[in-house]
């Protein structure tokens, strides 16, 4: 298990085990949006090849931290970069969709990803391992049914999703060629909370 890991960390964490094991099931998509929603998830769910700058910032109880990142996927390659607060300043974290090394200054950790159970016994969280990749890009995960899917009635565009007993609240969403990409969502469990900041999305070439 890491030691001590600062909470920052431990998000990271859960955005890149996110990238594993996704699974395949649609999500029925409400009322009269069904059309529009389903061809919108859809386009979202092609999207592989990718690249995302913000800002990421979590809270407990008992603290707080926030570092910016830079975020690499083609398909099941992950390159993230975190930078910002003391400890943070040189930290990459790359992983295949099975395993992960975070490289911070000289000290390198591999950890196994290729189940939920292997990253909670890597970091002893309970984390929702693979549907932040997908909350992040505006859809719900295709692991479980969603409990709850909010739309905007004018856009077509999650407002708020609750699965897994997470809530995700979409502020603010901008283009990227014909998607529509969130910008600015919260995520909340319990007295744990993460807002994330996009500030640029763009794709990449295969």
């Amino acid at each position: 298990m890491l030691r001590q890991p600062r909470l920052i960390l431990l998000v990271a964490l859960l955005l890149m085990a996110g990238c594993a094991g996704q699974g395949k099931r649609d999500i029925d998509p409400p009322g009269d949006s069904q059309a529009d929603w389903a061809a919108h998830s859809q386009r979202l769910q092609q999207l592989q090849q990718w690249q995302a700058n913000g800002k990421l910032a979590m809270r407990t109880t008992d603290r707080a931290e926030s570092a910016t990142l830079v975020w690499q996927q083609r398909g099941d390659n992950t390159v993230l970069q975190l930078s910002g607060p003391v400890g943070l300043s040189a930290t990459t974290i790359t992983s295949d969709g099975r395993q992960m090394e975070i490289r911070q200054g000289n000290e390198v950790s591999v950890l196994d990803i290729s189940t939920p159970h292997a990253i909670a016994d890597s970091t002893g969280w309970d984390l929702p391992l693979s549907a932040l990749p997908f909350w992040l890009k505006g859809i719900p995960s295709p692991d479980t049914q969603a409990q709850e899917l909010d739309l905007d009635p004018t856009t077509r565009l999650l407002r708020t999703l609750k699965q897994d007993d997470w809530e995700v609240h979409y502020e603010k969403y901008e283009p990227l060629d014909d998607l529509q990409l969130p910008t600015r969502l919260r995520i909340r469990k319990g007295e744990t909370s993460a807002r994330i900041i996009i500030r640029k999305w763009q794709t990449l070439p295969s």
